[in-house]
């Protein structure tokens, strides 16, 4: 593979994606926000700590809900996605809100510690994505197999279990979602790739990266042997054990013969890992792409003809939560459902379940693009302006067009969701076996 790499400052100076983001002009931010009726519920006044994985819990977010609720500060602590759980289970107390996926919520919900919360409280329920409530943005559309959002955000009326239509009562209160794929380097592989078996292409042998969470590895691996027709899964999202063992010596066997360069867990890693030529071909997340796009990097993300991958997420609130706090807790919640939030992280590539929101935060900023940032992010046309990127500075040229198309082109098949099988323990030993073989 030829050396096409940027120097390591230009990266850090670009790409510092979710730990140094540009401050982005308020007043188009917070006229979008004024024009959406939006106003704060609660008399509250201190600090809310939230735990998460950390794609939302960015600086813009921070500073845009503090600017509008005078006397409520944010505490933000970014773990990844196994943290995340432990803090919920282990110590409930050292948090208010997790920032957190419905793939989550098997191993979460049973401990008590979060609170049902009932849909009358939600603002904006009703303008909510046919893709987190039903499944599908069209009916009769297969919703992919695994943990999508409606299968988790419904409880019944003991409010213990999961519901398996709409109820009035939910785990979380929905925020983003997304189409995951896989990122590669276009001009190393010669040309555009469009399947999941690109994974496991031996053409690409020593150069392709996995991400190393479990619950998002496996779900690649399994949609990249079934696409390379190696093996299939009645349900990639439950797994049996004897497809877990099955898949488990596939992954065994191509990292003995060498195809796997890496496994990365930090965002940043995979950014590296593809900017310096390492990788050609990994597991990726949409901001990353798009910051080395900013670069000029030949990074593209997939469309894969079998279905993308997709994860929906939210936010929870825990059980100690009482009183005005509670109430800040709810108003933070449905903040998010708003257009300014909404629009902050359609720049980083992801919808937010109100999806109406996400285009009027778009098309009334100009801080983000206004129009072309609309046209950009979310209805798959050509940017018409210079855009924003993930990082908040300048870098998507007008003419580019986002990998994949619209939101509901990107959003109108899936292959499989994140989850959480009933056999994760026994998924969790096997991934770690062939980590460390």
């Amino acid at each position: 593979m030829s050396d096409n790499r940027m120097d390591r400052r230009q990266l850090l100076g670009r790409g510092a994606a979710l730990a140094g983001l540009a401050a982005l002009s308020t007043e188009a931010l917070f006229a979008a926000e004024a024009s959406a009726g939006y106003a704060a519920t609660s008399a509250y006044k201190g600090t809310i700590r939230v735990v998460g994985l950390g794609v939302d819990l960015i600086p813009q977010i921070k500073t845009a809900y503090e600017k509008t609720h005078p006397g409520i500060k944010l505490q933000f602590t970014v773990k990844d996605t196994p943290g995340i759980g432990q803090a919920v289970l282990t110590q409930p107390k050292t948090q208010d809100i997790m920032s957190g996926y419905y793939h989550q919520l098997d191993q979460v919900w049973p401990s008590g510690n979060l609170i049902p919360i009932p849909v009358e409280k939600v603002q904006a329920f009703s303008k909510y994505s046919r893709l987190i409530t039903h499944g599908a943005l069209k009916a009769g559309v297969p919703p992919g197999q695994g943990d999508a959002p409606f299968r988790k955000i419904f409880l019944d009326n003991s409010k213990k279990n999961f519901a398996s239509g709409a109820t009035k009562w939910l785990t979380m209160i929905p925020g983003n979602h997304n189409s995951d794929s896989f990122g590669y380097n276009e001009k190393e592989v010669g040309g555009q790739l469009d399947s999941w078996a690109s994974l496991f292409d031996s053409h690409f042998k020593g150069h392709v990266a996995l991400i190393s969470d479990p619950d998002i590895g496996f779900i690649d691996a399994g949609m990249a042997a079934k696409a390379s027709g190696k093996m299939t899964m009645k349900d990639l999202g439950n797994p049996t054990k004897k497809e877990i063992d099955d898949l488990t010596t596939i992954l065994k066997d191509l990292k003995k013969a060498g195809h796997f360069k890496a496994f990365w867990s930090t965002f940043q890693e995979s950014v590296t890992f593809m900017q310096t030529g390492a990788v050609v071909v990994e597991s990726m997340w949409s901001p990353a792409v798009t910051l080395l796009q900013e670069a000029q990097f030949p990074v593209r993300y997939a469309a894969p003809k079998e279905g993308f991958r997709g994860w929906g997420g939210g936010n929870a609130i825990l059980t100690h939560v009482t009183g005005d706090k509670l109430d800040a807790a709810y108003d933070y919640l449905n903040w998010w459902n708003t257009p300014v939030p909404a629009g902050i992280m359609a720049t980083q590539g992801y919808y937010n379940a109100n999806i109406s929101a996400s285009h009027t935060g778009l098309s009334s900023s100009k801080a983000l693009g206004g129009t072309s940032a609309d046209n950009y992010w979310l209805k798959g046309k050509a940017a018409t302006t210079p855009l924003v990127g993930p990082d908040g500075k300048p870098g998507i040229k007008v003419g580019a067009k986002r990998d994949g198309g619209s939101y509901e082109q990107r959003s109108g098949r899936f292959y499989a969701w994140n989850s959480q099988g009933v056999n994760r323990d026994y998924l969790l030993q096997k991934w770690q076996e062939f980590i460390t073989a």
